[in-house]
């Protein structure tokens, strides 16, 4: 093992263990008992405390819950039946309703998302929640060979914000502490791209992490230069962000290795994992992930996508049960074949926003525009904005060595998946990124019909 890998495993966590009480691995211990044992009697007993617990401290709760007998009874019927679906904008106009009234301001963490929406949530945590989000990321990384101190790279944004000294003191932290470094995501381009493959050869890390859109464009950027890095790489992470079938193939055909997806929400931490199966396995001891019809907010049949409501069973300091953080995704009914029992996502969709709106008042997922358009040549970037059932606009980057395509072949493209719906075609440099740095392809900005 190397040194520093074995110094950080064996000195650095045994001596946050015994001084500052870090929780992380006996979570993690116990994680890796009940994936293979009792993982839904967990998340049931879980949910029978967090409720009682929301019923006795938390304000905006404590009127909607049954008597205690009722909720160890069945407490999926109380949760489905008993509490409402919380909207984020709902949780942003009166967040303190949600804080509990039994856990001191002193053991609060301030926290906020990264506001992909442009409204980022400010919300609070504990200690021991931010250790099971790490604890559950672990163990997912670990069904890759991928330990606390395995090196990394992660490609990511850089701190530009933080001064000289706190960027000098960050990287400090990131590489004697983490064994990662980071690699730029303002930095990859094709210039310096013989340069990223000497670093990478020469750092040999374990694994990369990233956004799914940043790791696709590097892969991309290597392969057209008929580059094939020599690394031996446990996985490929993705996350933050959809990872598409064709976008997990390219990974792997460059990297040479698996491509594992996580996800998981900065308000809601690591909801699910792939495995080396290809099952996307949910963090059951952890949270309840219900997918409902995203017009009715009825559940749906497994193998049909909805939208997902979250129930973070680790959060008490301030509890948002039935969180609509906006994501799509597909239950499955299957069991995979790695053995671990714990529920599976089919699919993780995408955005709630993605969905566009189609003939007679459909839905049609936006994915559907990267699958017409992403075969043309001449394109290097687009994003479709659907403003109303009848209007949209399609902004175009296009590559440097070919010109764009007629634009009466993609009008024509478009009208296959939404023929009622008039495009403005508006050719642009380049594509902005959300705030938080995510890539979106479709963006509806109207509501769904009802």
């Amino acid at each position: 093992m190397p040194l520093h890998k074995y110094m950080i495993e064996h000195l650095l966590y045994p001596a946050m263990e015994q001084h500052k009480g870090n929780q992380i691995r006996a979570i993690l211990n116990e994680l890796q008992l009940s994936q293979k044992a009792n993982a839904p009697a967990v998340q049931y007993q879980r949910l029978i405390k967090l409720l009682l617990h929301c019923k006795q401290h938390v304000p905006a709760y404590a009127g909607l819950l049954p008597d205690d007998s009722v909720i160890l009874t069945d407490p999926m019927a109380v949760l489905r039946t008993r509490i409402p679906l919380l909207p984020k904008t709902n949780f942003q106009q009166n967040p303190e309703a949600y804080l509990a009234d039994d856990i001191p301001a002193s053991s609060r963490i301030a926290n906020c998302t990264g506001g992909s929406t442009g409204q980022p949530v400010h919300f609070y945590m504990t200690r021991h929640q931010v250790e099971s989000y790490e604890a559950a990321r672990w163990r997912g990384l670990s069904w890759y060979g991928i330990t606390q101190g395995s090196r990394s790279v992660m490609l990511w944004g850089s701190p530009i914000e933080l001064s000289k000294q706190a960027q000098l003191k960050n990287r400090l932290k990131e590489s004697l502490l983490k064994n990662r470094r980071i690699l730029s995501a303002y930095n990859l381009t094709e210039q310096d791209l013989t340069k990223h493959v000497r670093f990478l050869e020469h750092y040999r890390p374990e694994y990369l992490y990233g956004y799914a859109t940043i790791l696709t464009a590097f892969a991309q950027m290597l392969e057209n230069a008929h580059i094939t890095p020599n690394l031996s790489l446990k996985a490929v992470v993705s996350t933050s962000e959809t990872l598409e079938k064709w976008q997990e193939e390219l990974l792997s055909r460059v990297f040479r290795c698996p491509v594992a997806n996580e996800y998981g929400a900065r308000d809601a931490g690591i909801l699910a994992y792939t495995c080396p199966d290809g099952g996307i396995h949910i963090t059951a001891e952890n949270c309840v992930i219900e997918v409902l019809d995203p017009v009715t907010h009825e559940p749906v049949p497994d193998g049909t996508s909805g939208i997902l409501a979250i129930t973070d069973l680790t959060n008490y300091v301030q509890p948002h049960l039935r969180y609509l953080l906006g994501d799509m995704g597909t239950l499955s009914p299957a069991s995979c074949p790695c053995g671990r029992n714990l529920p599976l996502l089919t699919h993780i969709d995408g955005r709630e926003d993605d969905l566009l709106i189609g003939s007679n008042g459909t839905l049609v997922h936006g994915n559907v525009i990267g699958q017409l358009l992403r075969p043309l040549d001449g394109l290097r970037a687009f994003q479709f904005r659907q403003h109303d059932a009848q209007n949209a606009t399609l902004y175009l980057v296009k590559s440097e060595q070919n010109g764009l395509p007629d634009e009466n072949l993609i009008r024509g493209l478009l009208a296959k998946a939404l023929p009622d719906v008039t495009v403005n075609i508006t050719c642009v440099s380049q594509i902005q990124p959300t705030a938080s740095g995510k890539m979106r392809y479709a963006i509806r900005e109207c509501a769904l019909p009802r």
